[in-house]
């Protein structure tokens, strides 16, 4: 069961309209903008300038100091609903520790199928396997290790074979698939980040 979490504003990006939503602080005002009543939201909401927004929502007010970010509690609430699939949205703009706060997340719920997705990148976690990589209208194919992982890339305009791709090693960025679909294995946690050129 999929959900999407929606974190703050969007710039002319289009959210899927097939998926629940919950709407994080001003993730609420990006999702009315694009007609979509979100399911849950949750957040501190202390920056929201007009809070008759929150009228008529199922909504939880978290504290402003807390132990997590608004988004990770709205992780947290996905899983108990029972949702497995979780993408997240309006995470990689901004401050750039919210992002990297986000990036944590996906290690920690590295069994939960997540994937941070805006404009122009898709990011998630493979965790250790054999794994069908497709562009999915994206152009570049990314790999970094969480710690280090051997990597076999296959299909691919850069192969590699038994590579010991470790976490300060930026070698396997942009490559690109070359026939259907890119066939990697890794043996450790990497993170694959999908790209394509900006329009």
């Amino acid at each position: 069961m999929k959900i999407g979490i929606c974190a703050t504003h969007l710039d002319h990006f289009c959210l899927p309209k097939d998926i629940d939503y919950i709407g994080v602080d001003h993730g609420i005002e990006e999702l009315f903008k694009q007609n979509i009543k979100p399911v849950f939201s949750i957040g501190d909401f202390d920056s929201l300038k007009d809070k008759s927004i929150l009228e008529d929502l199922n909504l939880k007010i978290l504290p402003a100091r807390k132990d997590v970010t608004d988004t990770h509690a709205a992780i947290d609430y996905a899983l108990d609903q029972g949702y497995d699939q979780i993408e997240l949205y309006g995470v990689t703009g901004g401050r750039l520790d919210h992002f990297f706060a986000v990036i944590c997340l996906l290690k920690k719920y590295r069994d939960i199928d997540i994937k941070i997705i805006d404009q122009q990148n898709e990011i998630s976690l493979l965790k250790p396997g054999t794994h069908q990589i497709t562009g999915d209208g994206y152009r570049y194919i990314s790999f970094f290790a969480v710690d280090e992982s051997l990597l076999t890339i296959k299909n691919a305009k850069y192969p590699l074979t038994g590579y010991l791709l470790k976490n300060d090693d930026p070698l396997c960025v942009s490559n690109e698939i070359d026939g259907n679909a890119m066939l990697i294995e890794n043996s450790g946690d990497i993170f694959l980040m999908k790209s394509s050129d900006m329009n």
